[in-house]
């Protein structure tokens, strides 16, 4: 019996004490509860019956099997536990209840105690929290989904009940400095730790309870914030006129188009051609135009070229003034010198009667085809020779590559025939007998039929067909015979 009262007055001890309530929640695999145990070696053998109660400690019921006391367990604090599908299939069980706890002990006689109700409960919460918004602003002035070294961006969460603190991933990295309370939280990121593009995040949450919402990985609205830190880049910069003769010139009324390619999409463009801000025409693909229609208070001469510009999150632009192609435009709107003109006259013929038209008509038309006859013949000449000197140059061509000299060598008035008189092992003052047309054509003919191994037939074909027989040697099986 006294073992009995020094156990009560242990758990009279301990239940006292205040205890932070705790929770049951979607999470929670066991129901853990610790025991105190004395010194009592009656206790080993022995057993303990955890009880629960769903009606503020009303009525209580065995939960789970009893746990047998083993030596160890004494002197110390038991843990027992049991598999949470027993505890949610008690009968009261449900959401928002509060179960309370009690322990009955038995020792190895069978002599038992049964604890006082503790004041540590536990409240069953298993509903996940749910998100209501989660807003991302940047602190950009021009476009609040868009952020540039500088600017900070805003995420403020707000969810259907209270939260622990949130955690966020960004970039990779992890931030817990989240400020706020209950159901608002808010977090601060600074955009230069981020690198250009959209910022990644994912936000992690769980209630009061324990109980995780689903990750955030975008805002309520679906709009990504972008980090853009890199400045705009202008190309292909050109200027040229609407003036009929000349894209260079204009003169007044005459109109000055600007055309250049960007690297992003740009804005808040001040242009200025001639010192004047330029209209905008079209942009398509990143290609912007803009024009400007000179007036008399324009300034003559080459005009100058002045081009300011941002991206879409702010970030300033090179300033350009010049165009990427050299292009510049003169204007030009002072008149040539007044002038008067002078000697006027015409032109007569004589007159020729009706009967001597009508006699010569024939005469001239029996003339006139046979001059157009004669003057077909030399055309037809020059052209059989031009394509004979072209095939013969090409084939010439070939016959020095086949020969171990470098084709183009043959290209080359005067040096092919110095190349010549070496391929041919001739010395070098018979370049001027080669100059000599006919008899330099008849040896060479001779000659190089003869390098090649062929007869006088095929150098007589040579000096009169040459049209056919030199590309006949130039591209057929023939080699080159260096005696």
């Amino acid at each position: 019996m006294r073992y009995l009262i020094t156990i009560i007055l242990i758990y009279s001890t301990i239940l006292s004490q205040e205890v932070v309530p705790g929770y049951w929640n979607s999470l929670s695999t066991h129901v853990t509860v610790g025991v105190p145990l004395l010194d009592d070696e009656t206790l080993i053998g022995g057993r303990i019956q955890l009880k629960v109660s769903f009606n503020d400690g009303n009525s209580f019921d065995d939960l789970g099997e009893k746990a047998i006391i083993e030596k160890g367990d004494i002197d110390d604090l038991k843990q027992v536990s049991v598999p949470a599908d027993v505890f949610e299939n008690m009968a009261g069980f449900q959401e928002g209840v509060k179960a309370k706890f009690i322990a009955q002990v038995w020792d190895r006689a069978g002599n038992s105690v049964t604890g006082s109700v503790s004041d540590s409960v536990l409240t069953v919460d298993q509903i996940l929290p749910e998100l209501i918004t989660l807003e991302i602003t940047s602190s950009n002035e021009l476009d609040r989904t868009m952020a540039m070294p500088g600017d900070s961006i805003t995420f403020q969460i707000n969810t259907n009940e209270s939260i622990n603190k949130p955690i966020f991933k960004i970039n990779e990295e992890i931030y817990e400095g989240a400020a706020g309370l209950d159901r608002s939280w808010m977090y601060i990121y600074p955009s230069d730790e981020a690198d250009d593009g959209i910022i990644d995040f994912e936000i992690s949450y769980t209630d009061l309870a324990g109980n995780p919402g689903a990750p955030l990985t975008q805002a309520s609205d679906g709009k990504p914030i972008i980090r853009d830190a890199t400045e705009p880049e202008l190309n292909e910069i050109s200027l040229f006129t609407s003036n009929p003769y000349d894209s260079s010139l204009a003169i007044k009324a005459d109109t000055v188009f600007l055309t250049f390619r960007s690297s992003e999409k740009i804005r808040d463009i001040n242009i200025l051609l001639n010192s004047s801000k330029a209209a905008f025409l079209n942009e398509d693909s990143l290609f912007y135009t803009f024009y400007h229609i000179f007036t008399e208070s324009d300034s003559e001469g080459v005009i100058p070229l002045l081009i300011d510009y941002k991206d879409m999150a702010g970030n300033v632009g090179e300033t350009i003034d010049e165009t990427s192609d050299d292009s510049e435009i003169t204007l030009d709107m002072n008149p040539p010198a007044e002038f008067t003109v002078e000697m006027v006259g015409s032109l007569q013929g004589e007159i020729i009667s009706e009967s001597n038209e009508d006699k010569e008509s024939g005469n001239n038309k029996s003339k006139k085809k046979k001059k157009e006859e004669l003057g077909l013949i030399p055309l037809v000449l020059l052209s059989f020779t031009s394509l004979t000197i072209l095939i013969v140059w090409i084939s010439w061509f070939k016959i020095f590559s086949k020969a171990g000299q470098a084709g183009w060598k043959a290209l080359v008035p005067f040096f092919n025939i110095f190349i010549y008189t070496k391929i041919v092992n001739k010395p070098i003052w018979w370049f001027i007998i080669y100059l000599i047309i006919p008899i330099g054509h008849i040896l060479s003919a001779f000659e190089v039929s003869k390098f090649f191994g062929k007869n006088i037939v095929f150098s007589i074909g040579l000096i009169f067909l040459p049209i056919i027989f030199y590309p006949l040697l130039a591209f057929g099986k023939a080699e080159f015979i260096n005696e």
